[in-house]
């Protein structure tokens, strides 16, 4: 994948419905995305939905990513296949994942990452609160796997990105998709080096016990990370590769952003 780029934003307490949706919406600016597909309110709710082209010449290389932000602050995010902007309804949607709520007098931060076509991810903080928000496609799609028949977008049920969900148009009998993230024995520095060892590349394994669904670039990495603090770097001896850490823990994912 590309290197990803990173830029930073923030939204001032007091954290509002409108100061957030608007940090959000500039958040994914940062992170390369296009002007959102629709943006709307419903209910009490605001919503934004972001189109995610993988292959605009094929049937399914389209994708849709829907933010929903409600009046108490709690920001939802489920992908689907098709959007109406007239009927406000998409088609194949996964189960929209839903996040703890932000609170409203601590300064919210985001890191965006734009490493398109693989991954554009914002990363929403408020001290120990962190919300990923964003798709995943990993380059290495299996040769089967048909564009024109499915969708092939990921989104993240949690900060460990342990799990992700795609729609419902998949080769499977399910929309999750479990990670080989997060591995116990990936823990704390290597004692021999003092480094912290990186496995590259994130594999995709079906919850339907069918195998793989993909594996990322090398790009992407798993970090003995344990003990270390989200968005720390790492560079590996003799290289000029560097790494961001989004989950600080056992086998914690990484990014190269150098």
């Amino acid at each position: 994948m590309p290197v990803a780029t990173r830029v930073d934003s923030f939204v001032a307490p007091t954290i509002t419905q409108t100061t957030l949706i608007n940090g959000i919406r500039q958040a994914f600016v940062n992170a390369g995305y296009p002007t959102p597909f629709d943006d709307f309110t419903s209910g009490t709710d605001r919503i934004l939905v972001y189109q995610i082209v993988l292959d605009a010449a094929r049937t399914s290389g389209t994708a849709f990513l829907r933010i929903r932000l409600t009046s108490t602050l709690v920001i939802g995010q489920q992908v689907l296949s098709s959007w109406n902007t007239s009927t406000k309804a998409g088609t194949n949607g996964s189960t929209e994942v839903t996040f703890t709520a932000v609170a409203t007098g601590s300064q919210v931060n985001f890191v965006s990452l734009n490493a398109t076509p693989e991954l554009a991810l914002i990363m929403l903080t408020q001290g120990t609160l962190a919300i990923p928000l964003g798709f995943f496609a990993p380059i290495n799609r299996p040769s089967w796997w048909n564009l024109d028949a499915w969708n092939y977008c990921f989104v993240p049920t949690g900060n460990t990105f342990a799990a992700f969900r795609s729609t419902t148009n998949n080769p499977y009998a399910n929309i999750t998709y479990d990670t080989s993230l997060n591995v116990n024995r990936m823990g704390t520095a290597n004692s021999q080096t003092n480094r912290r060892d990186i496995l590259p590349g994130v594999i995709l394994y079906t919850q339907s016990n069918q195998g793989i669904a993909g594996r990322s670039s090398d790009d992407l990495i798993m970090v003995a990370a344990s003990g270390s603090t989200r968005f720390d770097t790492l560079q590996i001896p003799g290289d000029t590769k560097e790494y961001l850490i989004l989950d600080p823990s056992v086998g914690g994912l990484a990014v190269r952003i150098a």
